[in-house]
């Protein structure tokens, strides 16, 4: 998908290069609005709503030419309410972007952030499992797996990163958790 995008626009950049005057800017990076629909928009994306008619316009024209297989996703959102109330984004926002991050088994990650690097902790919390402390040890890190992934990619963190894993005896749990945290990191 990348490479396709790359390749429209270069294409794209020699057309306009081809007509412009000698002092024209032919290109500059792309609105944050475009460039959140080059990276994030994907086949698992339901639907994108805009609430400002200028700018579905200017997505619709985007789209149209560099991801057309978006366009049909995206639809104008006409409320009264700001869509951001609407769905709660920035609470969620703001809730993500915490230190502590809670995970749905009730264990937590705790993420802190140098300018040298970032450190993250997970934790059992109050997850007690069903079966024993080595289980809940190896559920709670898996999804803390999943969970550290996703909060890389919202914070845009990277540099070097260090993850203190809860530590297991269980030789295939260590591996499990390695083989998940490998295959989350390719796709996301």
């Amino acid at each position: 998908a990348d490479a396709l995008f790359l390749q429209k626009l270069w294409i794209s950049i020699q057309e306009r290069s081809k007509s412009a005057p000698a002092t024209t800017l032919i290109h500059e990076d792309l609105h944050l609005v475009m460039r959140m629909m080059r990276d994030l928009t994907g086949s698992e994306l339901e639907k994108i709503r805009i609430d400002s008619r200028e700018t579905l316009q200017r997505i619709f024209r985007f789209a149209d030419k560099f991801i057309p297989e978006v366009a049909p996703r995206i639809e104008h959102y006409p409320g009264e309410r700001p869509i951001f109330d609407l769905y709660g984004v920035e609470d969620e926002i703001q809730k993500a972007l915490e230190r502590k991050v809670k995970l749905k088994s009730g264990g937590y990650l705790i993420i802190d952030q140098t300018e040298a690097m970032t450190t993250i902790d997970v934790n059992t919390g109050g997850f007690v499992g069903h079966r024993n402390l080595e289980e809940t040890i190896f559920k709670t890190n898996l999804e803390a797996t999943q969970a550290i992934v996703r909060q890389l990619r919202l914070r845009n963190l990277g540099g070097m990163i260090i993850i203190d894993f809860i530590d297991m005896s269980d030789q295939d749990h260590r591996d499990q958790v390695l083989r998940t945290r490998s295959e989350e990191r390719r796709v996301g």
